[in-house]
């Protein structure tokens, strides 16, 4: 089968070729790909910036239709049924993270697309507690970005606990910060602040006001402190979502913020360490929350409002390509073109 792998360590190295595909073992069940989308930690993967075991099949935002069960499953799952999943194989099941929950940060998991073969292919195998059902009157182009509104499921309303917070600024204005205005609305937030640059002027800020955004601010042309605190009466917002990973934007966030308010952290930075204006956190008292990827509670959240959102998370799909234009796909995504691209395994 077709494949989009990264092939070896270092910068580069991502190709398509021809894998073998792998039949299901008795708690599997095999996939055909409909649509996987092209994700930040993809480019990052690319550059050698993110953790990943070559050579592996890329990609793990996905959707699709079961082809085959592993015979443990027979009474579960079922040929023609349509899927999404989770990124967590080889978590162990039985450390007190898996125990409670939390199998996304198990120091034993391999993650999908990184550690081990992802969804860049025609098919994919995967261990079935990991599939999840997509909802009925769900078009496949909704279903695709269920694992990033997932991330934003967790970061928002698990972790962040931000319903009934009015006033949110949210830095980054790509697919998480986009997400995060759709949970921020369903979570009551009267005013919705985001921000960002001269990338996401032509399209982007459109789509965030479309979403429920009060205000856009493109912090090269404007000054954001000013725009904050006219918005808040001076305050500063309740609650800060960082989605950008960007250290100019961490650093002017955290005097924004309200004196005990929030800040909710979901955007990865490049280097290890950044500067950041730490004794403000504390002088504010700021609740600070650290989130990463999705555990299995934040997917039921996510589908089960999916349905309800499905014409704002189909705004988000603003291309779709064939796999054999990949790299057309991730030249968009560096350039700041779209919000989300999905390659069509089935074309």
């Amino acid at each position: 089968m077709k494949a989009l792998m990264k092939t070896a360590a270092g910068k580069g190295h991502v190709a398509l070729g021809e894998v073998p595909e792998r039949a299901p073992g008795p708690a599997e069940v095999r996939i055909a790909v409909k649509y996987c989308g092209i994700c930040g930690t993809d480019l990052h993967i690319e550059a050698d910036e993110f953790p990943n075991d070559p050579p592996v099949i890329m990609g793990h935002e996905y959707c699709g239709t079961i082809v085959e069960v592993g015979e443990a499953l027979a009474d579960v799952w079922h040929v023609g049924e349509r899927v999404v999943g989770e990124l967590h194989t080889g978590a162990c099941g039985t450390c007190f993270l898996c125990r409670a929950g939390q199998p996304h940060i198990c120091p034993h998991k391999r993650a999908l697309g990184s550690r081990t073969d992802g969804a860049f292919a025609e098919y994919l195998t995967v261990p079935g507690w990991l599939v999840h059902r997509i909802p009925d009157g769900v078009p496949w182009e909704v279903a695709a970005v269920t694992e990033p509104f997932a991330i934003a499921a967790h970061c928002l309303v698990e972790r962040g606990a931000l319903e009934g917070v009015q006033r949110v600024l949210i830095s980054g204005s790509a697919t998480m910060g986009l997400m995060s205005v759709i949970w921020a609305g369903r979570l009551g937030a009267e005013e919705i602040i985001v921000s960002g640059t001269d990338l996401d002027a032509p399209e982007r800020f459109g789509l965030a006001r479309e979403l429920g955004a009060t205000c856009t601010v493109n912090v090269q042309r404007e000054g954001l402190l000013q725009a904050v605190m006219e918005r808040t009466g001076g305050q500063g917002v309740d609650a800060w979502i960082e989605c950008s990973g960007s250290p100019a934007a961490i650093a002017q966030g955290v005097p924004l913020v309200k004196r005990t308010g929030k800040v909710v952290l979901i955007g990865l930075v490049g280097a290890e360490t950044i500067p950041v204006p730490w004794n403000t956190i504390l002088y504010h008292e700021l609740d600070l929350v650290g989130c990463f990827s999705s555990p299995p509670s934040s997917w039921a959240l996510a589908l089960s409002a999916e349905a309800a959102e499905s014409p704002k998370l189909r705004r988000l799909v603003t291309a779709i390509l064939p796999l054999e234009r990949w790299q057309e796909g991730f030249a968009m995504m560096r350039r700041g073109e779209g919000v989300k691209i999905l390659l069509d395994m089935s074309a």
